[in-house]
């Protein structure tokens, strides 16, 4: 059974509304914290979730949120000098919790990076990717785009490689995907601080026992690569 993890959106504006929307409807547990009324009134249409407001300035009224450790935190606020400030101070207040970030600047992104969050999330680099492939492969953008409706039998699954899985030590370049019926979209690779890098890099990456690698597939297809990856070989219908 996957553990489930209780997540904790700092900011409803133009990203972090666009975050809860994207998880309202998966099975988490998702509250919001904002520092302005304009912010608490737009959530609170929301009638079935919390929402807190917490001064930015005041370390106190942060602590008032009942952060628990097993509790993840993102950092989501619009104004990116507030965002670094926020992410400095969760990061120095609670050290074990994980902690994602949002950046809409590469000089931003290095300095996220610096407070030692877990994850930052470069939306200019995310945009560039989807624009990459809107202009090379429409239809498999709008196909992708399509996940977040829930409507149909395929999951994005993060995979880690486990020691015995037959595509460690490989290069992407030498994985037959297809024959998995899955699609690779990215790895989060342990041998480069964590950081996620897309298909569309051009990098050919080695993978690596604690690698994680990101696909979409139908939930059966990505069960199996899942086992194959944990070091469980299974049959794969040609």
């Amino acid at each position: 059974m996957v553990e489930k993890r209780d997540i904790l959106i700092f900011g409803y504006g133009r990203f972090g509304k666009n975050i809860f929307n994207s998880l309202k409807d998966y099975d988490a547990k998702v509250r919001v914290a904002v520092a302005t009324k304009e912010e608490y009134k737009l959530a609170k249409e929301h009638k079935d979730i919390r929402v807190d407001l917490f001064d930015l300035e005041d370390d106190s009224s942060i602590k008032k949120l009942d952060i628990t450790e097993d509790l993840v935190v993102v950092c989501a606020m619009d104004n990116n000098h507030e965002n670094l400030f926020l992410s400095l101070s969760i990061r120095d207040a609670y050290t074990k919790n994980y902690i994602v970030s949002i950046s809409d600047s590469i000089n931003v992104t290095d300095k996220l990076r610096m407070t030692g969050v877990n994850r930052v999330i470069d939306v200019y680099q995310i945009s560039g990717n989807i624009l990459k492939n809107i202009l090379n492969i429409p239809v498999a953008t709008k196909f992708l785009q399509g996940f977040i409706n829930k409507s149909h039998d395929y999951i994005f699954k993060e995979i880690k490689i486990g020691e015995n899985a037959i595509i460690n030590g490989k290069k992407l370049s030498e994985i037959d995907f297809n024959r998995f019926n899955i699609i690779f979209i990215g790895m989060i690779d342990e041998e480069i601080g964590n950081q996620f890098v897309f298909n569309t890099t051009g990098y050919d990456h080695k993978v690596d026992l604690n690698d994680t690698l990101v696909c979409v597939g139908k939930e059966q297809d990505i069960f199996r690569f899942q086992l194959e990856c944990a070091g469980v070989r299974v049959w794969i219908l040609q």
